[in-house]
């Protein structure tokens, strides 16, 4: 790559990817001061709410994935100038994410309890304290799967600081029932760790009106070709699209984020209380620390698949740049800055570290073994960049079910590897067992991501 390309490159993908970033590390602040609350609450109620969150998370992520197939229709249509096309696609995807998500809502109500006796193993008060957390917690994945719509809708529109505002609403408002509710402050009710929960509900609901307010506002509704229905030839079009990429999607976050996490969460849990809350922490430190893997990988896969598909039209390179070069150039670029930004953050955990887990949890057991896990940490946030980057664009080109199949694989051998190596060296096993998984299928997603570019 040219040091002009570079340049080029890193400029567009530093423009998208930073509001994104910032959303990020709002929405993990507030997640961090959330389980502070929690934390500082009970250490019991930290345990018993980090394995529901966790479940809760991976759901959110795996039933999520509906965005990244709308992601992937709406950079096709947007690359290509159909802007009824990325409207009607839009207006699809929304309605099919609040149906799924109401239907897993549902599902949680009548199978919640005998998931977590069953699955986790939790028995009495702490089953009943996770039950009052993890219920109305149910009900964010509904919200979340709306909210990330949203945030792909406006991504595509290249205006990703819609996104940022509405996190900013959210995690005020989610903060101040959160801290509220949980303590009985302000007049309301004292509900204890499933005040947590309900002020996530109340928060979403927030930031999902900000959403809603800018897409109805003057500025995308004045030009927008869609009005209220779509046509039910392009709608049936559109969902056929958006259905056909769905299930490798689904597939692969299924595996990788609710399979997966699921076992790693249900090792450390067999692993004693104590060492699921060291778990939970070091969870937290590693979804804050890992944002700007998320961010950069977002930016250079819509990038990369809007340059794609409108092939590279010799208004927008200049002649100088193929569309393959154009391509594999925002991949490239999108990977160095993710690494040099990694790289810092790690730096600064490592000599801030015992401080930053003290603001988690007070406990001074819990954070002593934290503190000396950081590392492994670390080196899984670097191994997941290039995997990150490159399973992006391989689903958005065609190639998802190759994903989905070496996503079937490495679940399969990781998750073997790590109750063995759980068993054996506690949580330094797992998180190897994680680590080697995540570099070994960043090689073959890179190999794979060449031989298209």
């Amino acid at each position: 790559m040219t040091p002009a390309a570079f340049k080029s490159c890193r400029r567009n993908i530093n423009q998208m990817a930073c509001p994104i970033l910032l959303n990020y590390l709002l929405s993990n602040v507030f997640e961090l001061l959330d389980k502070a609350i929690v934390g500082h609450y009970s250490v019991q109620g930290f345990a018993v709410v980090g394995a529901a969150a966790a479940f809760v998370y991976a759901i959110t992520g795996a039933l999520g994935i509906l965005s990244a197939a709308f992601n992937i229709a709406a950079a096709q249509e947007k690359g290509q100038g159909r802007e009824q096309g990325f409207e009607t696609a839009f207006f699809v995807s929304k309605n099919l994410a609040l149906l799924i998500g109401l239907g897993f809502f549902v599902l949680s109500l009548l199978c919640g309890r005998f998931f977590f006796q069953n699955v986790y193993g939790m028995r009495g008060e702490a089953l009943e304290e996770l039950l009052s957390y993890f219920y109305p917690a149910a009900f964010t994945v509904v919200q979340n799967m709306l909210i990330f719509q949203y945030s792909a809708y406006f991504r595509n529109c290249l205006n990703t600081r819609i996104t940022l505002y509405s996190t900013i609403v959210s995690t005020v408002v989610n903060l101040f029932f959160d801290f509220s509710l949980v303590y009985g402050y302000c007049g309301l009710p004292r509900l204890g760790t499933a005040g947590a929960a309900w002020g996530s509900v109340i928060g979403l609901a927030a930031g999902l009106l900000v959403y809603q307010a800018a897409y109805l506002g003057p500025r995308y509704s004045a030009g927008r070709v869609f009005r209220r229905q779509p046509l039910p030839g392009a709608a049936k079009a559109a969902a056929k699209k958006i259905i056909c990429l769905y299930p490798p999607l689904f597939g692969q976050e299924l595996l990788e984020s609710t399979v997966f996490a699921c076992v790693v969460s249900a090792a450390a849990a067999r692993l004693g209380t104590e060492t699921l809350a060291v778990y939970s922490l070091l969870d937290t430190v590693a979804g804050m620390a890992g944002l700007p893997v998320y961010a950069y990988a977002s930016a250079a896969q819509t990038l990369a698949l809007q340059s794609h598909s409108a092939a590279c039209r010799p208004a927008e390179c200049g002649n100088v740049v193929t569309k393959a070069g154009l391509v594999k150039n925002y991949l490239t670029c999108g990977i160095r800055l993710a690494f040099c930004v990694i790289a810092a953050l790690c730096a600064l955990c490592g000599i801030f570290g015992k401080t930053l887990l003290y603001l988690i949890v007070d406990d001074a057991a819990v954070v002593a073994k934290a503190q000396h896990l950081l590392l492994f940490v670390f080196l899984l946030l670097l191994a997941k960049i290039p995997y990150q980057i490159y399973m992006n664009f391989l689903q958005g080109i065609g190639r998802e079910r190759f994903v989905l199949l070496g996503t079937a694989v490495g679940t399969a051998g990781a998750s073997l590897g790590c109750m063995i190596a759980g068993t054996l060296f506690g949580l330094p096993g797992i998180y190897s067992a994680m680590t080697m998984e995540l570099a070994a299928l960043g090689f073959c997603y890179a190999a794979a991501a060449r031989s298209e570019t």
